[in-house]
């Protein structure tokens, strides 16, 4: 009987993994001159490919959708050159890199990426971002630490930014941070369509302008996705049945075993 254990039990895993969506990861560089020349690179650390791969990038109000690419292997990247207008003046300014793509396995996924743009020479920021967060069911809460470094106050803009499987609010307000003190931010993040066991990239970003120089400073956190107990109910149930299912047939296979006459 020991022999009919192991199918079984390699049966029972079998049914019940499923596979992981393919997650994109993101990388950005960028160098400032008369221009902002930008690279970005999208790997694809998963075991099958991905379609349609679009990125649309966000800086200073404007959108740059960038080449389209067919298929990016498993296991491979692609990179993209494009060019943005030099910024209006020193310091760090963000861009939204958004990517939309095709996974054969979970339909249409996207990954995010928040990067600086950073002119030469730029002062640093005294604004420290920290983002604390909780899983993700239904609704998660959060919150935004802004920690001001500097003997005079600062007062700025925090927006969240999330991919479209999650929503936040609010996604922008104002805030001010107290001379040498910190202001800490309560944010909530709602499920809209992301599954569970997916993690997915939350960044805080505060802008905010000191002698004469834009200031960006960046926080960032990954959210992890859990089942609501509702929606975990039917699985269980599920396995449960399959177990007994496996269980009764294991008892049906060692009764024939034991009529069989040995050799």
């Amino acid at each position: 009987m020991r022999r009919a254990a192991i199918p079984i039990v390699l049966l029972l895993g079998w049914v019940l993994a499923v596979r992981a969506a393919a997650d994109l990861r993101l990388d950005a560089e960028s160098q400032v001159g008369n221009a902002v020349d930008l690279r970005l690179r999208a790997t694809n650390g998963a075991d099958a490919p991905v379609h349609d791969v679009v990125p649309e990038l966000v800086y200073r109000h404007r959108t740059v959708v960038a080449e389209r690419v067919q298929t990016i292997g498993a296991h491979a990247a692609h990179e993209w050159q494009t060019s943005l207008d030099a910024p209006p003046g020193p310091g760090t300014f963000p861009v939204t890199i958004r990517l939309r793509y095709a996974d054969p396995e979970a339909g249409t996924r996207s990954a995010l990426l928040v990067h600086l743009i950073r002119t030469p020479g730029s002062p640093p920021a005294d604004v420290q971002v920290v983002v604390a967060t909780e899983p993700v069911t239904r609704l998660a809460h959060g919150a935004v630490t802004l920690e001001n470094g500097a003997p005079a106050p600062v007062a700025g803009r925090l927006v969240v930014a999330l991919p479209p499987d999650l929503r936040s609010d609010p996604e922008s307000r104002p805030a001010e941070v107290p001379a040498a003190g910190r202001a800490t931010l309560p944010v909530v993040v709602e499920n809209v369509a992301a599954r569970p066991g997916d993690v997915r990239p939350m960044f805080a970003l505060f802008e905010y302008d000191r002698d004469g120089a834009h200031h960006a400073v960046l926080g960032e956190a990954m959210l992890s996705v859990a089942a609501r107990r509702a929606d975990a109910r039917p699985l269980l149930v599920g396995a449960a049945a399959l177990a007994v299912a496996l269980a009764t047939l294991a008892l049906a296979w060692r009764s024939v075993r034991a009529r069989q006459p040995r050799v």
